[in-house]
């Protein structure tokens, strides 16, 4: 559709260019370099000086309006190709926008659950601290029996599996 609009336009002032049709005193005349024709006739030395300028001066007018036109033309043309470049440009920005915000939201991700795994390994490691030295001090006491020292050992055992589970999901983040 471009194409055949910018082809028409061409095609129009390149005719134009070369003739140029102006009325003058209801009448048609062509105008072709110096030369004026009318009905395809030259009428050139018929006409006295002040009609040719006056004719001249119309084909003048409307070869440059014909310029202005293909000028203004051009300059939409190129406008139009400008935005298009423009838009096409905002809308590769936004694509590197998104892809930046999600990269930046899966990282927070990732620190927000190596925050939480480093929270559970201290939890984990106070908690088994506390238990052996609990275990330690009633054991120095002697006031633990055979029956309730294995359910400290046993608690202390699984207490320190709950430790090695937290450090090894903090090394595999």
């Amino acid at each position: 559709m471009k194409l055949k609009f910018t082809l028409i336009i061409a095609l129009f002032s390149l005719g134009f260019s070369f003739a140029q049709e102006v009325t003058l005193d209801n009448q048609m005349y062509q105008v072709d370099n110096k030369t004026i024709r009318s009905n395809g006739e030259d009428v050139t030395n018929i006409l006295n000086e002040e009609q040719q300028q006056k004719i001249f001066d119309l084909a003048a007018a409307k070869r440059n309006e014909l310029k202005q036109i293909e000028l203004e033309h051009k300059a939409s043309e190129k406008a139009k190709k400008q935005a298009e470049k423009q838009s096409k440009q905002l809308k590769n920005l936004g694509k590197k926008q998104k892809k930046t915000r999600k990269a930046l939201k899966k990282k927070e991700n990732v620190i927000a659950k190596k925050a939480k795994a480093e929270k559970q390994l201290a939890k984990a490691e106070k908690e088994a601290k506390k238990a052996q030295s609990k275990y330690e001090k009633l054991n120095k006491k002697g006031k633990l029996s055979v029956e309730d020292e294995a359910k400290w050992l046993k608690k202390i055992e699984k207490l320190n599996d709950k430790v090695a589970k937290a450090e090894k999901k903090l090394k595999k983040l």
